[in-house]
């Protein structure tokens, strides 16, 4: 791997971490503020484990905080894949090396 590449994909993982980082600690934030049992049925409807006959009603009670938790979940877990990515790629670059 090209040294270039290579600082490239490190400085994009501190980025990544750092990024994974905050958001780990505003999804804590937002956690506290809705309380344990609403985090629980946003959990629910995040994993498709709601009944179908409740998500409409669910959906159109979620306010911006809700929105803001599973906004965050998805993020985290697209963070997490290409943190994951960037580093299969680096382990495998220096294996070559």
């Amino acid at each position: 791997m090209k040294a270039d590449d290579q600082e490239f994909i490190e400085n994009m993982v501190i980025e990544l971490d750092e990024s994974i980082r905050r958001l780990v600690e505003e999804e804590r934030r937002l956690k506290l503020k809705l309380g344990e049992d609403r985090v629980a049925e946003l959990r629910e409807f995040w994993h498709k484990q709601m009944p179908e006959s409740e998500e409409e009603s669910f959906k159109r009670s979620m306010d911006h905080a809700d929105r803001k938790l599973t906004w965050i979940w998805l993020r985290l877990s697209r963070l997490h894949q290409s943190r994951a990515k960037a580093g299969r790629e680096l382990m495998k670059r220096n294996s070559i090396d």
